[in-house]
């Protein structure tokens, strides 16, 4: 689990607490959306970006 996520500090005065405070973080971390992936490819070579940036530029005029 990411700890930058966690925007609270939390504070447990019961013992008995801690483990289903644990166990609920537990189950928050397994219960998330799977990622997305999306088709693509990161363009290198300079003049496939050139090309790509003429083109976005002519659609925008």
């Amino acid at each position: 689990m990411a700890t930058s996520s966690i925007t609270h500090n939390f504070v447990i005065s019961n013992p008995n607490s801690v483990k289903p405070f644990i166990a609920a973080i537990d189950e928050a971390d397994r219960d998330r959306t799977p990622k997305q992936t999306l088709s693509g490819r990161q363009l290198t070579n300079p003049q496939e970006i050139l090309s790509l940036m003429s083109k976005r530029k002519k659609a925008n005029s």
